[in-house]
């Protein structure tokens, strides 16, 4: 993992994690992360878009806990699939994942994703420390 943070007033620290040459896997500023995250890749075209979003899920477990934050602080998640007759799958595996927690924010809308092997994708705001932990 890799940090990065800003300098100057307290307010304008930005934590940035996994920073890479396009994009970093994660932001944090003034208590809030944002991220998108995919199934593992290379992704596998074989597998259903229950079982990339099972995938993905666990990703995004990690990711939370790289930030300092958990599912149970996700503010928002947006859902987006690569074809909406696969909802109500994908409902499945996102009820059992957010049981044990109050649900946040949600939206699901189908896009065409960045590989065609690529079933599912979300982005995630959640409540994150305010200031970036290294």
């Amino acid at each position: 993992m890799t940090l990065a943070i800003g300098s100057g007033n307290i307010a304008d620290f930005i934590g940035r994690f996994g920073i890479g040459k396009r994009a970093s896997s994660a932001v944090t500023h003034d208590g809030t992360g944002y991220f998108a995250v995919t199934p593992q890749a290379p992704y596998d075209a074989g597998l259903s878009t229950a079982e990339q979003a099972v995938q993905l899920l666990a990703k995004a477990d990690a990711r939370l806990a790289d930030i300092g934050s958990g599912k149970n602080k996700l503010l928002f998640v947006a859902i987006i699939l690569a074809d909406m007759g696969d909802y109500n799958a994908i409902n499945e595996v996102w009820d059992d994942w957010v049981a044990d927690i109050a649900p946040p924010a949600r939206a699901c809308f189908e896009a065409r994703l960045a590989s065609p092997a690529l079933k599912i994708e979300m982005i995630m705001i959640c409540a994150a420390p305010a200031t970036p932990q290294p």
